[in-house]
Parts: C-alpha cells; sequence; structure tokens
C-alpha cells in the first residue's frame, strides 16, 4: 500500500496527547525490537473464560509487519509468563491494565480506554476485550493505518521501517455509549467497523409488542410488564426495547382516546398524535422496571404518528430512552439549515422531546432513502447535526447505511468518526481522507464531493425517491463534477491504486449521468430511447457490484427497479408491439387543491381554463415541492387543453398516467366523465381507455383529480411524470415477479 503519513496526525495522538521523544522502539530498520504479550483468556475466578484479548495482540502484529516486514512475536502470559520490567514489551488488555496502567476511563459502555508508556512497556487496554481492539486501533492510526472504506481499496498502510513511540498517556471514551452503522448486506466483516471504534453498549429499540393492544387495559398492561420485568430483572446495566409493532393499529378504546389531544396532529398523516398514550403507558412500564433493575435502559421509538413528543407527561422516568426516527422530515438538509422548514421542525421535535426525557437516541438513515442511484453527500448534515444531538442528551446513533462508497463513500466514514467524537474536526477528518486515501488526486476529489454537498445543502428541494433527483443533479453539475474526476485521474496516472480509487467515484457520477439521460427520454415519452439507457444503467450498476466496490447484493441496483422500473416497463409496451404513441400531454397543466371535497359539484370540470384560484404548475419537470406549493392530504385536481392530431390512428386508443400519486382518479374530457376509479395503489402506472371518444384536429379540455390521501413519499402529490395517448389495446398487466428469499436483517 501507499507510504503515506500525516505529520500532525503522527505527532499528535487521536484525543490531542502529545508523542514525544521516541521511549520505545517497536521496529528498527525492518527488524523487531520488542514482541506482544497477552493473556490467552481472561480469567475469572480462577478459570479461564472467553474471549481473550488475542484478536487485538494478532491484529496490531499483522499491520505492523504489513507497514514494516516485521513480524512481532507474540507471546502468552500462559505459556511465556509476564515480561519483566527491563524487557521491551507491548503489553495488550487484561495484561497491561494489571501492570501498572492507570485505569482506562470507567463508561457505561465499557468503551473507554487507554494508551499509555511506562518504562519499556507499551500499555495497551480497554475495559474489555472491545475496547482494548479500539486501543491498539489507536496506535495503528497514530502510525498512519486507515480504514476509510470496506473494500479492497478503501485501507490505507503506509510503509514504515521503524515504528517508535514516544511519551504517551492517552485516555479516551466516546461521545455516545451507542454506535451502531449497519445496512442491508453489510457489516458481517466487522473490521472496518471496530477499527473506527463503533459498537458499544446495545440499545435495543425495534418494534417490540408481540402484538397491538390496549395500552390502558389493566390485563395487557400486566401481560407486557410481566414479558419487560423477565428480560430486565438481575442483569444490571442494558437495554431492551418497549417499542409497538409496525405500522398504525392504534387502539380504538375511549380510554385510550383520552389521552389524546384530538387537536394535536401528525403533519404527514393528519391523524391524532399517538405520544401522550404512550408515553402514559412507557412512565408505567419504567416506574416498575427502576424497582427490580435501576440499571437497564428502555428503548422506544418516537416514529410515525407518535413521532412528535407527547404534551401532558411529567415526572417521567429517567431509564426511558426515546429514539426517534425522523423518517417523515426532508432527508437531504441538517437541522440548522434556513432553506428547510421541515428540519427546522425536526430540530424542535428533538428539543421538545430532550424535555420530557433525559436520554435520546437518534435512528437516521445515511443515504437518500428510497432513490439509493446517484452520489449524495450528508457531510454538512452530519457536521452540524451530529455535535447538536450530543448537547440535546442523545446517547445512541443507529445509522443505517447502503453501504456503496461509490455513491456515499466520505460521509460514512465521516460519521463513523463523530459517532465516536461528536466534536471532532471535521475539516481535519475529510482533509485527512482526501489526502490519505487519494493522494495527488486529492485536491480534485475534494472538490468533486464538496461540490456535490454544496448542491444538497444549498437546493430547497425536499421531496423523497427519485423525485428530487433531477434538481440537485442538474447539467451544470454534472459538467463540472465530471471535470473534477477528470482532473483526478489525470493527477492520478502511474498510480494504479489511486487510479481505482477515482474511478470508484466515477461508476457514481456515470448513475447520476445514466439517469439525467433515463429521465431526459422519459419526458419527452420516448420510452425506446429510454429502455436503452435503462438496461445499459442496470448493467453498470450490476458490474459495479461484480467489481466488489459494495457488498449489497439485494440493492446493487438501488431502488430504480421498484419505483422507474414499472413505469419503464409500461411505457415501453405502450409504444411498442403494435402500439404506438400519439402525443404526449403538456407538461404545464393547470392545478388547485380541493381540501372540501366540493370541486365536481362547483363544476370544477366544466368551467374553462383560467381564474384566479388556479395555478400554472408543471407536472412532470418539477414537483409542486420544487415549485414552493406545499403538500396537502387532499383532492387534488389538474386541467389542460389539448389538440388532437389530425389524423387518428383507426383502432383503439388509451390515456395513460405513468406516475400519478393519489389513491383514486376521475378524469372528464370537455366536461364528460369518462373514467372513475375505485382506491387504486399510488404511483403506478394506469391506463384509460379513450377509444370513441376522441376526434381529430380537435380541442379538448382534460380535467383529471386525485385523491391524495395517504403519503406514499415525502412531500409528492399528483402528476409526477408524464401523460400520453396512444394507439393499441391496452396491455394486460405483466405477471407478477417471482418470489424471492430476501436475506435477514437483524431487528433495530
Amino acid at each position: 500500500m501507499r507510504p503515506v503519513i500525516l505529520s500532525a496526525i503522527l505527532g499528535v495522538g487521536m484525543g490531542g496527547a502529545p508523542l514525544m521523544a521516541a521511549g520505545l522502539t517497536l521496529v528498527q530498520d525492518g527488524a523487531p525490537k520488542t514482541a506482544v504479550w497477552f493473556y490467552e483468556a481472561a480469567v475469572v475466578a480462577g478459570k479461564p473464560v472467553l474471549p481473550s484479548d488475542r484478536e487485538a495482540a494478532e491484529d496490531l502484529a499483522t499491520y505492523i509487519k504489513q507497514m514494516s516486514g516485521a513480524q512481532l512475536e507474540l507471546k502468552t502470559v500462559e505459556k511465556d509468563g509476564k515480561p519483566g520490567e527491563a524487557t521491551p514489551a507491548v503489553l495488550v488488555g487484561k495484561l497491561a491494565r494489571e501492570t501498572g496502567m492507570d485505569a482506562p476511563p470507567k463508561t457505561l459502555s465499557g468503551d473507554g480506554y487507554r494508551l499509555q508508556l511506562k518504562g519499556n512497556h507499551l500499555l495497551l487496554a480497554g475495559e474489555n476485550e472491545a475496547s482494548t481492539f479500539f486501543a491498539t486501533a489507536h496506535l495503528l492510526e497514530n502510525f498512519g493505518c486507515r480504514w476509510f472504506i470496506d473494500n479492497d481499496i478503501g485501507t490505507v498502510v503506509p510503509t514504515l521501517k521503524t515504528l517508535e513511540v514516544g511519551e504517551m498517556n492517552d485516555a479516551q471514551q466516546p461521545s455516545f455509549i451507542s454506535r451502531s452503522i449497519w445496512g442491508p448486506n453489510w457489516g458481517k466483516n466487522a473490521s472496518w467497523l471496530r477499527h473506527n471504534r463503533q459498537g458499544g453498549m446495545v440499545l435495543n429499540s425495534g418494534h417490540n409488542w408481540p402484538r397491538w393492544f390496549c395500552t390502558t387495559d389493566p390485563k395487557d398492561r400486566a401481560e407486557y410488564l410481566s414479558n419487560v420485568l423477565a428480560r430486565v430483572e438481575g442483569k444490571g446495566a442494558m437495554s431492551t426495547s418497549i417499542s409497538p409493532p409496525d405500522g398504525t393499529r392504534y387502539c380504538p378504546c375511549d380510554r385510550c382516546k383520552a389521552l389524546d389531544d384530538p387537536a394535536y396532529l401528525e403533519p404527514s398523516s393528519g391523524a391524532a398524535v399517538m405520544s401522550d398514550r404512550y408515553e402514559e403507558f412507557y412512565k408505567f412500564i419504567g416506574n416498575e422496571v427502576k424497582k427490580v433493575n435501576p440499571d437497564a435502559i428502555l428503548c422506544h421509538y418516537g416514529y410515525a404518528d407518535y413521532t412528535l413528543p407527547p404534551r401532558k407527561a411529567k415526572d417521567v422516568p429517567d431509564n426511558l430512552c426515546a429514539f426517534l426516527a425522523p423518517i417523515r422530515f426532508c432527508r437531504v438538509h441538517s437541522m440548522s439549515n434556513p432553506l428547510c422548514e421541515a428540519r427546522q421542525r425536526c430540530r424542535r421535535m428533538v428539543q421538545d422531546w430532550a424535555k420530557v426525557e433525559s436520554k435520546i437516541g437518534w435512528r437516521e438513515y445515511n443515504y437518500n432513502l428510497a432513490e439509493m442511484t446517484v452520489p449524495f453527500s450528508k457531510m454538512s448534515i452530519w457536521k452540524e447535526d451530529i455535535p447538536w444531538l450530543k448537547a440535546q442528551g442523545c446517547i445512541a446513533l443507529n445509522i443505517e447505511c447502503l453501504y456503496q462508497p461509490h455513491i456515499y463513500g466520505p460521509h460514512t466514514y465521516l460519521v463513523a468518526r463523530l459517532a465516536w467524537d461528536a466534536n471532532g474536526d471535521v475539516a481535519a477528518i475529510m482533509d485527512d481522507f482526501y489526502t490519505t486515501f487519494c493522494g495527488p488526486a486529492a485536491p480534485f476529489v475534494k472538490a468533486y464531493w464538496e461540490r456535490i454537498d454544496k448542491a444538497y445543502r444549498e437546493t430547497p428541494v425536499h421531496a423523497g425517491s427519485f423525485a428530487g433527483v433531477h434538481a440537485f443533479w442538474t447539467p451544470e453539475l454534472i459538467k463540472a463534477c465530471q471535470a473534477d474526476l477528470d482532473a483526478a485521474a489525470k493527477a492520478a496516472a502511474g498510480d494504479e491504486l489511486i487510479g481505482k480509487r477515482v474511478a470508484m467515484f466515477q461508476m457514481g457520477l456515470d448513475n447520476a449521468k445514466f439517469y439525467a439521460a433515463w429521465r431526459e427520454a422519459v419526458n419527452r415519452c420516448d420510452f425506446e430511447a429510454s429502455q436503452v439507457v435503462y438496461d445499459k444503467w442496470m448493467a453498470h450498476m450490476d458490474d459495479i457490484f461484480t467489481a466488489k466496490i459494495h457488498p449489497v447484493g439485494e440493492y446493487k441496483r438501488g431502488l430504480a427497479p421498484r419505483f422507474l422500473g414499472k413505469g419503464q416497463e409500461s411505457g415501453y409496451a405502450r409504444v411498442t408491439g403494435g402500439r404506438k404513441r400519439v402525443m404526449p400531454l403538456p407538461d404545464e397543466w393547470e392545478f388547485r387543491y380541493d381540501a372540501d371535497g366540493m370541486g365536481e359539484s362547483n363544476g370544477w370540470h366544466k368551467a374553462a381554463l383560467g381564474g384566479a384560484d388556479w395555478k400554472k404548475v408543471k407536472t412532470y419537470s418539477a414537483t409542486l415541492n420544487e415549485q414552493q406549493i406545499p403538500e396537502q392530504l387532499t383532492w387534488m385536481w389538474y386541467r389542460t387543453t389539448i389538440k388532437t392530431p389530425k389524423t387518428l390512428p383507426e383502432g383503439p386508443l388509451a390515456l395513460w398516467l405513468m406516475e400519478p400519486d393519489g389513491n383514486q382518479l376521475k378524469v372528464w374530457l370537455n366536461g364528460e366523465p369518462v373514467m372513475e376509479t375505485a382506491d387504486i395503489k399510488s404511483r403506478q402506472p394506469y391506463d384509460l381507455d379513450l377509444t370513441g371518444k376522441l376526434k381529430p384536429d380537435t380541442e379538448y379540455v382534460v380535467s383529471i383529480r386525485l385523491w391524495h390521501k395517504r403519503i406514499s413519499e415525502l412531500m409528492l402529490g399528483g402528476l409526477l411524470r408524464p401523460v400520453m395517448i396512444y394507439s393499441g389495446a391496452i396491455p394486460p398487466p405483466p405477471p407478477p415477479p417471482a418470489p424471492v428469499a430476501k436475506p435477514s436483517r437483524r431487528p433495530r
């Protein structure tokens, strides 16, 4: 690997402790000068138990050999005894703790560790085996090792023929007692996570109730309490979840409803907030648990219709921890971003929860949920949010990742570093990433990722899934990013490893290019062209997985097949196989909400176009959110004028909507109804038979009413992609896909 050394980091311990004049030489000119000593097994009551400190010792010796070529001998107390005071030695774990080492910091999570030089002994130990591994990884970082990205090209090991340490007494403990960074198909190889000091106390917050039940029913309360007590009694410091099941099957009884405030509504659903009824139940459980295990932590989600904090709760026991899951807030901006009203509300939500419970946890996504294909940066988000969360009493980070470093690499490393030290120097962390990982290409790779971060940070678009991607990934951004990576590739010429790292980021940029080209073809209803682009794009993402850039086979194509594939397949089927595109409908329509549901009674489908209450809006080229029109869960009306071609094909004609985000549809032509649906699944292609209803060379007013009664994704609703008229019989629906066994995902 490249001999990349940062003097600023080698000269100072990760916690700020100086490494002074050489006091112990581990390796000199490629020859070992010491050995690594440890207990083979920890000893409790005179009996050996597992695990031992061997793993930390072996990892240290392995990387020292990679750096210097020297193989430090591994010695165990059981076989070799203990080193004398005059013997140069590295003592790991329990042996270090009992050989005069100052005690590691005491933490609830067992994460504290210390690096200390005493005479001829370098003492490396944590409170337990896991934190001892953190201590040895810290020493390796001081020598310049880095675990930036979890793949074959993501680790940096410098070449150093001499390894020395000077005066050292560096004690470390984390900002958060629980640091869980995880994702589908990733994390089984824990090396990256452990070297970046992830882990800590396991705080269980996932959906836990065995079923939905009435939280005010005495029998149900007693039954669930018994279940919780059995989990915590006699266990000491530990955690368990008391969260409801996923879903919204809330108890409708009068006792439960009496605890709700009917005027306190969840904005994303319009439903009453459930938090007060649940907090009353959590308080009951928490008080009873304190009687049998005062050290247990009871975690519960703040999620769905119980995201907002309770308003009536008082004297809440300090063993409760609200794990806040901001899935219904904007996901591309920080909580301090003045452009984002949703994240400002999220910030207030956190502050208000912190007034209710003394402990909170943060359950966040590390990627743009329901998209997962184009490069995305959360560097500004983590830089601003993590220190602020710590200041609010946050004790745990649970960060769900889609581990695809070609599109998320830098900010995944950053969140790991800040999970350990919330107030870490972000500029220094990222400069180390670029310089050490990218060598001569560093300035250009830095420009690339900072350009992406700025685009997301400064663009006031908040819609979820693919709906807002075009607003960030403009042609100008794509062009500038390509120039950055072209310069990076040129700078890396002659260095195979740096070239591979630059090429990895190019793979991510190519995804953005493919999406932009696909969307451009779709917007003109050229589904033959968009199919060609789509197929190449899917093959490209398959190749990235095959090249082992990432391990996420389940989502190697992101969510493009789920949220784009159906529309693409449907559009292609409507312009092939004897069917032809007759005309696309306009991008711009007249629009208005119908909160009272009186639009049809008031003749909106009959009225002439125009009028003060109607707004002109884009449909497929911009979401309503992008046009500063807030989402409302209500009826939505669209009207436009079309003129049919002078010649219409004989035979069947149909109107096709690629992605209507509504749960019911009704369509009129010149005020006459031509179709009305019962409940339908939102954001799915839909056909309407127009056979015999259109004449050539004739103007028609097309009116569409959608009932947007529930959110499908953040800040959407309405006509999201093109509408067109085509000729030929409506194709039969495609057969359902064969069931695929998904890999299990550990409960969260």
